[in-house]
């Protein structure tokens, strides 16, 4: 697949990078529930379309901006196609977020107990964030 993603143009390696980030995003909005099915492949097709994004020069979007667009519908075509500056390293939000955060987020929903009792639960939450805090 390494080969064939290198002969895609770039629209289409945007696009597909896009889309893969929309849906982790969605999924990490819905995080306080639990990792879903498939939370793994989406986190790794993200990861690699953004390996290639980045391969190709342009800065990437940090998880928080894919939460907003994916899980809230914000546009975040201001963030795309940014070329890095010349020395400028590439920030792999998907790795951020695999050695950060994967596994390690606690759903705050017992989904088992409000199926028994169907009663409303509260809890605190906070999503998981790859943006740098400089």
């Amino acid at each position: 697949m390494g080969l064939l993603k290198r002969i895609l143009p770039m629209g289409l390696v945007e696009k597909r990078y896009v889309d893969a980030g929309a849906g982790f995003g969605g999924a990490v909005s819905y995080l306080y529930m639990g990792e879903c099915i498939g939370f793994k492949s989406m986190l790794n097709r993200w990861a690699g379309w953004e390996q290639e994004y980045a391969l190709r020069g342009y800065r990437t979007v940090s998880l928080d901006d894919f939460v907003k667009l994916g899980g809230y519908g914000k546009n975040i075509d201001t963030l795309l196609g940014i070329k890095r500056d010349e020395n400028e390293e590439p920030v792999l939000h998907a790795q951020i977020y695999r050695k950060e955060f994967l596994g390690k987020v606690e759903p705050v929903i017992d989904i088992e107990k409000m199926m028994s009792d169907g009663q409303p639960q509260v809890g605190t939450y906070q999503l998981p964030s790859t943006k740098s805090q400089d």
